[in-house]
């Protein structure tokens, strides 16, 4: 059976998801952190920071493992 999406694609689409998906958890953290500390805007721009950290992170080995 012949896929729907080439496999290409798919992964293209699972690197691109993860900047989103880290920013908008690290800015959700660090909002509720915020709110709860009475700090806003300091926590929640560390957790923004922290989760684009990540997605690079992440694009970066996902990328490596599949060029090997």
């Amino acid at each position: 059976m012949k896929d729907l999406l080439s496999t290409k694609l798919l992964k293209v689409i699972a690197i691109w998801s993860l900047i989103p998906s880290y920013l908008l958890a690290g800015g959700g953290i660090g909002y509720g952190l915020d709110r709860w500390l009475k700090t806003f805007p300091y926590i929640t721009g560390i957790g923004l920071l922290v989760g684009f950290c990540l997605a690079v992170r992440d694009m970066l080995r996902l990328k490596q493992e599949w060029h090997q």
